[in-house]
C-alpha cells in the first residue's frame, strides 16, 4: 500500500514525531476527494537537506530573528503539550502561508529556485492524482493547503490561531 510520507519505513508510522518533540507538516487536504491528507513536507525533517545546500538561512521560517534550527522541535515550556506545539507551527507556518505561488524563490521543496512554488506543488498534486487513478486532464484547482502538528508521536492535527478573525 501507498505510504503516508516517503520515509515512512525509516521514520515510522506517518512520520510522526518522535517522543519528546513536535514537527510541523504541510498537506493537500481533501486532494483525492476522501477527506485525506497527502504528505507535502514537513519540519525539522526538511532541516538536514536544507544544511547539505547551505541555504537554510534563506529558506527557514525565523525563530526570534534566526533560522529556525533541529533543536527548537524539542524545547518546551510544558513537554509534549499539543498547545504549544500547535502554537509553535503556528508561529513558523504562518510565515510560509503568503509565499507567492508564481515566485522562483528557493524553498525547502525547491532548494535551487529553479522552479515556482506553484508549479512544484502541481507537480506533487498530479503525482498524488495519478496514483489515486484520477482525472487530472483539467488540471488542478482551489486546491487547500493544510498546516499540522504531531507532538510526541501523536497523530497529525491540524493547526489553528487561538486568535479570532
Amino acid at each position: 500500500s501507498a505510504r503516508f510520507c516517503p520515509r515512512e519505513r525509516r521514520q515510522g508510522f506517518e512520520c510522526r514525531a518522535k517522543a519528546d518533540k513536535f514537527k510541523c507538516g504541510i498537506f493537500f487536504e481533501n486532494l483525492l476527494g476522501g477527506r485525506e491528507l497527502k504528505w507535502i513536507g514537513a519540519l525539522p525533517d526538511a532541516i538536514a537537506r536544507a544544511e547539505r545546500n547551505n541555504v537554510q538561512d534563506e529558506i527557514f521560517p525565523k525563530v526570534n530573528g534566526q533560522p529556525v534550527q533541529k533543536s527548537y522541535f524539542g524545547q518546551w515550556s510544558r513537554k509534549c503539550d499539543p498547545t504549544e506545539a500547535n502554537a509553535k507551527c503556528y508561529l513558523l507556518m504562518s510565515q510560509l502561508a503568503d509565499d507567492k505561488l508564481d515566485s522562483c524563490k528557493k524553498t525547502v521543496g525547491n532548494l535551487d529556485g529553479d522552479d515556482t512554488i506553484g508549479n512544484q506543488l502541481c507537480d506533487q498534486a498530479r503525482r498524488f492524482l495519478q496514483q489515486g487513478k484520477k482525472d487530472i486532464s483539467r488540471g488542478v484547482r482551489n486546491q487547500n493547503l493544510a498546516f499540522y502538528s504531531s507532538t510526541c508521536q501523536g497523530g497529525w492535527t491540524a493547526v489553528t490561531s487561538s486568535q479570532r478573525g
